[in-house]
């Protein structure tokens, strides 16, 4: 049977024939040589639709074996390139350290419900048992105590200065001792420890500030402050001073880790005469309240400049019957840090916990991997707590997988 044959036996079929029908028909010792009797039918199935239409693909050739499909350009891929592949390493123990105490802290920080930078602040309120103004002392001081208390939820401790008596020998060492428990209670990173005092300060020969009970020098109970400074400069925690009282920066201010801020109500005594002798104290309760009710962190930085702000304002006050305020004090702001990175200090509200969640949950939400490469075993693991208690909002979980090692196949 020749070409023209197959094409008249088959051409009224509704569909094109298959190469099982058209096989058994063929002699087996006459080869098939499609290539001039396509040429030649070409036309007949150009304008039939009707008509087969054979593929080049189904008609046979010398070259295709039997039982393989023919090879395409879509069916030809090319070879991934090798390149690193990340292997489990169970050889750096310090990284595997690592590893488990940031999960570990990452589930700690997670379960708040309102996540902060602290998980608990503590805060020591103190004045003088017998100032000049204790009446008016002691009520600014319940008013910032109840602002901690109610909006912040922060615990706190009001402590009563003695003076140096017979009963007291030396309010230096009460006050030593008072600092001492309240820096080593709980000195942890994610602690803020707060110190206030309202008093008097004043330089005295030797150009070392003093706490002291009394504008009067010559009957006033005194306190040398570098050394209670000192106590708070070697704490771990985050440490802010707070100050209603006149700021004597020391020559030195030394902060091994963490940070530690002051903020007081002037540079000088001018204060004193140019603001109400509680007008500090007032000024920031009422900004602390004002923040809490917003719901968002305030740092120390920021408290600073708005109580720059007001201090114009609490000046016109006290004096109405001056039209213009040539001079007025400014609230000082000093921040030592151990780590160059960490930001002013953050106050917000602390909430309680939730239950920690046992595992990583893979549930339908968007995630995001980073690969971190380190340099070696040696690495600071307060560092990357730090870096870990910074995390922006909005995280849910944390899953840390590792350490793993760079291979080339």
């Amino acid at each position: 049977m020749t070409w023209e044959d197959v094409v008249t036996k088959f051409h009224h079929r509704p569909h094109s024939p298959a190469v099982q029908d058209i096989a058994p028909s063929m002699p087996a010792a006459r080869p098939l040589s499609p290539a001039t009797s396509l040429s030649t039918a070409q036309p007949v199935f150009t304008h039939d639709p009707q008509e087969m239409d054979l593929d080049a693909s189904s008609a046979p050739s010398h070259h295709h074996q039997p039982g393989r499909p023919p090879l395409s350009e879509a069916r030809i891929r090319t070879p991934l390139p090798t390149g690193p592949r990340l292997e489990k390493s169970l050889s750096l123990p310090g990284i595997e350290s690592l590893k488990n105490e940031m999960q570990n802290n990452a589930a700690r920080m997670l379960s708040a419900t309102t996540r902060g930078r602290y998980n608990s602040v503590q805060a020591l309120l103190l004045f003088w048992q017998d100032d000049d103004e204790a009446l008016s002392v002691q009520n600014a001081v319940g008013e910032l105590a109840d602002v901690f208390d109610k909006y912040y939820h922060y615990t706190f401790q009001i402590q009563v200065i003695p003076s140096s008596s017979e009963s007291c020998k030396s309010s230096w060492r009460w006050l030593s001792r008072k600092l001492n428990d309240f820096a080593e209670e709980r000195d942890q990173r994610d602690v803020l420890k707060i110190v206030y005092y309202i008093g008097h300060t004043y330089l005295d020969a030797n150009r070392d500030m003093v706490l002291a009970s009394s504008k009067d020098v010559e009957r006033a109970s005194t306190i040398r402050w570098s050394g209670m400074q000192q106590i708070l400069e070697e704490a771990c925690a985050d440490t802010l001073i707070i100050m209603d009282a006149a700021y004597f920066p020391p020559a030195r201010i030394v902060r091994q880790q963490g940070v530690l801020e002051i903020i007081a109500a002037s540079l000088s005594e001018d204060h004193l005469t140019a603001l109400d002798r509680c007008a500090f104290t007032r000024a920031l309760a009422d900004q602390l309240r004002t923040r809490a009710a917003r719901q968002t962190p305030l740092s120390v930085v920021e408290l600073h400049s708005i109580l720059l702000a007001l201090y114009p304002k609490l000046a016109r006050d006290r004096t109405p019957e001056r039209e213009i305020i040539t001079s007025f004090p400014a609230p000082l702001h000093t921040m030592m840090s151990g780590n160059s990175r960490l930001p002013s200090i953050f106050l917000s509200p602390v909430q309680q916990s939730s239950p920690l969640r046992s595992s990583f949950s893979y549930e339908n939400s968007p995630q995001l991997h980073l690969a971190i490469k380190l340099n070696d075993d040696n690495v600071d693991i307060d560092s990357w707590n730090e870096w870990l208690r910074m995390m922006p909002e909005g995280i849910k979980d944390i899953k840390i997988d590792g350490p793993f090692r760079t291979t080339f196949r």
